[in-house]
């Protein structure tokens, strides 16, 4: 950053996220990456500054009982009966993923596994570009950022990135604030980056207007992406993963000439922060997160009844009608990358693979065809 007034605008956040700031040492392991870096991506050793320390993390009795797997080793099972399906039901929906294209599907009960496959070669190692399921991860770095005091959700986007940042006017581009790419409602052209819309009056999906969210999350706790993924989060639910986050190698850079980055996740970790979600941001009785913050992210904006902060409320849309799941969240990705979250009935469910019909960037065939199979298939 060269602008003057940028910096000083960090110094002040950073003074304030180390007033508020704690360490979550007592619930978070040392990462290491499960497959070999490319050259040149590896993490530099490095001492973390203040400003990107984890939110203090509170005990929390009612979330201490709940089981939550263990940073290695085996998970905890459940029965078919016990999560309320029958035997042959979940057969049944095992048998439509894996005729669907898919390469790993787990379903976790309570947090304990009632299946996990692998096909075409997946094992629980395999790490996966997870397409925009990214989206709701880095819509949960945005609220431990604010929880730490480094931003607001109303700051101009331009109050962290240089002009140009967008196609629009200076003046357009001062406009969007941090809310706006975080509901999809900033305005913004989806492939020119130009401003066809004023900022906060219409929802339409932008995959690169809302990776700029990854440059200010990084302008604001002045460090790269994966370092304050680790920090504030993953080390904390156990994603053992210090490169997950990686420019994707195939593509072209979006229309200000910035490169579309990637989130490359295993599917139990997958299921991980589906579990950390669905528990409110509370990980074994830790609580990590604001305990209002899903609640707040889960609340459909006006411009979108199934959209909230980065999450897909399929709940309340068409999918919760008819007797579906009305409290049915979803982290959605191309090619039917997949973590759906149902606290109604305890259960977070992950799919990996290529698509399994309809291409789509997010929603698709393949959640009515898994849910309607879900329903039948509970006891």
């Amino acid at each position: 950053m060269h602008q003057p007034q940028l910096i000083s605008r960090r110094t002040v956040l950073g003074a304030a996220a180390v007033a508020a700031a704690g360490g979550v040492a007592a619930c978070s392991d040392t990462r290491s990456s499960g497959t070999t870096p490319p050259e040149g991506s590896q993490r530099p050793d490095a001492t973390v500054a203040p400003a990107t320390t984890a939110p203090a993390a509170t005990t929390t009795p009612s979330g201490g009982d709940e089981y939550v797997p263990p940073p290695t080793g085996e998970w905890a099972t459940t029965t078919a009966t016990d999560a309320g399906f029958s035997e042959s039901g979940l057969a049944d929906v095992v048998q439509m993923v894996a005729d669907s294209n898919s390469t790993t599907f787990t379903i976790l009960h309570q947090g304990r596994l009632v299946t996990e496959q692998y096909w075409a070669g997946a094992t629980a190692d395999t790490t996966r570009d997870v397409a925009s399921v990214q989206k709701s991860v880095t819509s949960t770095l945005i609220g431990l950022a604010r929880q730490l005091g480094l931003l607001s959700l109303d700051d101009p986007v331009s109050d962290y990135l240089e002009p140009g940042w967008t196609r629009a006017t200076r003046a357009e581009e001062g406009a969007i604030t941090i809310r706006h790419l975080l509901t999809m409602t900033s305005g913004l052209d989806d492939r020119t980056l130009r401003a066809t819309d004023a900022p906060g009056t219409v929802w339409a999906y932008n995959t690169e207007a809302y990776q700029k969210l990854r440059r200010v999350l990084e302008a604001a706790a002045d460090t790269d992406i994966n370092s304050l993924s680790g920090d504030w989060l993953f080390d904390a639910i156990g994603i053992d993963n210090s490169t997950a986050w990686a420019p994707r190698p195939i593509g072209a850079p979006d229309a200000a000439g910035d490169a579309l980055w990637g989130l490359s996740l295993r599917a139990r970790e997958m299921a991980r922060f589906g579990l950390f979600a669905m528990r409110n941001g509370n990980w074994g009785g830790a609580q990590i997160t604001d305990p209002g913050w899903f609640g707040e992210a889960w609340t459909a904006i006006p411009q979108a009844r199934d959209y909230g902060y980065l999450w897909w409320l399929l709940g309340k849309g068409r999918l919760g009608r008819g007797g579906g799941i009305d409290d049915l969240v979803a982290a959605l990705g191309a090619q039917d990358q997949k973590i759906y979250v149902m606290p109604s009935i305890d259960l977070v469910v992950t799919r990996q693979g290529s698509a399994g019909r309809d291409v789509t960037q997010a929603v698709s065939d393949f959640d009515a065809r898994l849910l309607l199979a879900l329903k039948n298939a509970r006891a």
